[in-house]
């Protein structure tokens, strides 16, 4: 709508080459229709223009505890890619899918090429670079492991 599209301006203007842009609907824990995302990534996409990144990020994962990943989410997920794609988006997320067996289905079936984001207790770097995903990204950790040494080292929590 409106608002996504004043966002995405703001967000050009600033000199953004690119960002992540998830399907979960925020504050719930429920996500966009495919249908409904795919309408707001070609809004971004129409409004940013054709070099910049749009990083679409599935939160299929995310939100399912990691023992419930199986074939039929890949499935999910990989009728998110396409959608995705075929609105204009140049990358695909898929946070906290550590399964490499399932990891590698998800690479090898995006039409665009999937990122991959460490956490602590997943597979290695090598190990996921074998999966055929495109990059893997630290996300929050690396942060938040200093901040927990800052705050160890100042002897305070740090509030945040």
């Amino acid at each position: 709508g409106a608002a996504l599209e004043a966002n995405i301006a703001a967000l050009t203007r600033t000199g953004a080459v690119g960002c992540n842009f998830e399907d979960q609907i925020v504050g719930t824990d429920r996500l966009y229709s495919i249908e409904e995302q795919s309408k707001r990534i070609a809004t971004v996409r129409c409004g940013a223009g054709e070099q910049f990144f749009i990083n679409a990020r599935t939160d299929i994962f995310l939100k399912t505890p990691q023992e419930a990943h199986d074939d039929g989410l890949v499935d999910q997920a990989l009728e998110r890619a396409r959608a995705y794609a075929d609105s204009g988006a140049s990358g695909y997320f898929v946070p906290m899918l550590g399964d490499l067996r399932l990891l590698e289905r998800v690479a090898a079936g995006s039409p665009i090429p999937v990122n991959f984001m460490t956490y602590p207790g997943c597979p290695s770097n090598a190990e996921v670079a074998r999966t055929g995903v495109a990059r893997i990204s630290h996300g929050p950790f690396p942060y938040m492991a200093l901040m927990k040494e800052l705050e160890t080292a100042a002897g305070v929590a740090i509030k945040g």
